[in-house]
């Protein structure tokens, strides 16, 4: 493909003259098959922008035409999008084709179980954050496989691999699911302290302040429980209508 139609795709792009890019697109495919590598790559970098720009619009019409030239990293990158437009559905079936044409990688299993959380299907997402893990197992697969696990109820298993998450890079957010782990098995000592923990990494982290202060509630430490919970609030108004009394 000569570098004049490279740089006049891109540019097309970046104005959002779709209907033009892609009718050179598909000229230059009719006579050149070979440049499809080189133009998969100019529409990712379009996309990606576009998504960077909170443009999802955009982003999705550049990723369609993506699966018309290169289907793993099109429906990849389209299952992205729609995880952002919290379509979930369509975002797995995009994960799963992508897995079919070869993209079967630690990411779009790791997307494919966040996206089944958002619909609190956990059964699901605990297979595919488990397929994640055990090809690469970083803190992001951890972290969101303990996360399924807490949305579950099965504490112990959340408890595992929020661990390992945490072995890897201490985060207050996992820290704090750690937390909620434990005051769900209500070991109220180990709650305060991962809610504790969290708090020193983030000191205005609201829901952090309002379940140490459920905890302390449990233990019936109502001094400890009553600060708590009027920093929560002072933090998050939206506390206010949940007092810990109406639990």
């Amino acid at each position: 493909m000569e570098e004049v139609n490279t740089d006049k795709i891109g540019s097309l792009l970046n104005v959002k003259n779709f209907f033009e890019a892609f009718e050179m697109i598909d000229e230059i495919l009719k006579t050149d098959n070979d440049a499809k590598d080189d133009i998969a790559e100019i529409l990712e970098e379009s996309g990606g922008k576009f998504i960077d720009e909170e443009d999802l619009e955009s982003a999705e019409k550049v990723f369609k035409k993506e699966i018309l030239i290169e289907q793993a990293s099109g429906h990849y990158n389209l299952g992205l999008v729609y995880l952002d437009m919290n379509r979930n559905d369509d975002a797995i079936s995009n994960f799963k084709k992508a897995t079919d044409y070869g993209a079967g990688n630690a990411d779009t299993y790791k997307f494919m179980g966040m996206a089944y959380m958002n619909d609190e299907d956990y059964e699901n997402a605990i297979i595919y954050l488990n397929k994640s893990v055990s090809i690469e197992e970083n803190f992001e697969n951890n972290h969101y496989l303990g996360l399924a696990y807490l949305g579950k109820e099965n504490y112990d298993n959340a408890i595992k691999f929020l661990n390992r998450a945490c072995d890897i890079k201490e985060n207050y957010e996992t820290l704090h699911y750690l937390g909620l782990a434990y005051l769900g098995k209500e070991d109220y000592d180990n709650a305060i302290n991962f809610f504790t923990k969290s708090l020193n990494r983030n000191t205005d982290f609201a829901d952090a302040y309002y379940y140490i202060g459920m905890a302390y509630y449990a233990t019936e430490n109502e001094r400890e429980a009553t600060k708590d919970y009027k920093k929560a609030c002072d933090l998050n108004e939206e506390y206010l209508d949940l007092p810990y009394e109406s639990y």
